[in-house]
């Protein structure tokens, strides 16, 4: 009954088509021909039309084809990420790598679900791995305890599917965020996000890193810029050519941690513990914003630049914006 329908529909459009479309096509031109001029004129019509109602018909199935390849696309992505998601809470450890590795694939197929699959991954890695308190302030200097050179007990080892989570994250690409990635209060001792094992740099912008233990992590050329790392437990962690430009980092325990090459320009230090870190130089420090509580090693407690980044530094918060960092000071002359 269908294709019976159908038939005599095309059959109609045909008889349209060829009928009083042909001769409207052809206007008043063909009409005042005679005899067989008039018969090839509209013959000749009647072969362009049908060229280009052929045309038109092959550009519809095109964009229908087209469209249902979306759709259909777009339903398999969906079912794709309901089953990555549901797997994240197995409790087999393979399971859930599995369902880290299927949502980096739809992050990087997927610009419409970047925000998506972002929230996600940063949501099970606050879950499984949250500090079970939040760390305390780290007091003034005059009430800290005199460091020890031991390093701290490195505890457990960070499960394969929390260190693969951020490493996802860590190279996930460069797209609009309207916000910063949230894995505040999270313990990631010994994460490894070290750049030589990436294509580009890992990528530990802009994201919201307050009180996490990252203390032991290897972040050797690490992008930080912008991240909020306010009292993190970085002691020992090897931060060597890391680019921390920006980066809000009041109260960082920075103890014992290797910091030769990182970047500080316009960096937030303010209380931060550098005590028995290696590699610091006056130079480092020469764009951050330190202050009076702001703990260095020795050899730099007496450096006359960083004595002169001090004065700077207080003097710029008397007359500017808190949100403002100083100018980078110059290096005293040498005498």
């Amino acid at each position: 009954m269908l294709v019976t329908v159908a038939s005599l529909g095309i059959l109609c459009v045909l008889i349209f088509v060829l009928g009083p479309v042909s001769w409207w096509v052809a206007g008043e031109t063909v009409k005042g021909l005679s005899g067989k001029e008039r018969a090839d004129a509209i013959n000749a019509v009647r072969q362009t039309v049908l060229a280009a109602l052929a045309g038109v018909t092959v550009l519809a199935s095109l964009a229908y084809t087209a469209r249902t390849y979306r759709l259909s696309r777009r339903g398999q992505v969906t079912e794709r990420f309901r089953a990555a998601v549901e797997n994240l809470a197995s409790d087999k450890l393979e399971v859930r790598l599995g369902s880290v590795y299927s949502l980096e694939h739809i992050l990087a197929e997927s610009a419409v679900d970047h925000r998506a699959v972002v929230e996600v991954l940063a949501g099970f890695v606050r879950h499984r791995v949250r500090r079970s308190s939040a760390p305390e302030p780290m007091k003034p200097p005059e009430q800290r305890n005199s460091y020890q050179s031991d390093p701290p007990d490195w505890g457990e080892e960070l499960s394969p599917d929390i260190q693969e989570a951020v490493e996802v994250l860590a190279r996930r690409p460069r797209r609009a965020e309207p916000r910063r990635i949230d894995l505040r209060h999270t313990r990631l001792a010994g994460l490894s996000l070290r750049h030589f094992e990436f294509e580009s740099a890992p990528r530990l912008e802009w994201m919201f890193l307050t009180g996490a233990d990252l203390h032991r992590a290897d972040l050797r050329g690490a992008h930080m810029r912008g991240t909020i790392l306010n009292d993190a437990d970085m002691r020992w962690a090897w931060l060597q050519d890391a680019c921390c430009e920006g980066t809000q980092m009041a109260f960082v325990d920075f103890r014992g941690a290797s910091l030769n090459g990182a970047d500080f320009r316009r960096a937030f230090l303010r209380g931060a513990d550098f005590r028995e870190a290696g590699g610091l130089t006056a130079g480092q420090l020469a764009e951050a914003e330190i202050d009076d509580d702001t703990r260095l090693p020795e050899y730099l407690s007496d450096d006359p630049w960083v004595a002169a980044r001090l004065a700077d530094c207080a003097a710029w918060r008397e007359t500017n914006s808190p949100h403002r960092r100083p100018p980078r000071t110059p290096p005293p002359p040498l005498v």
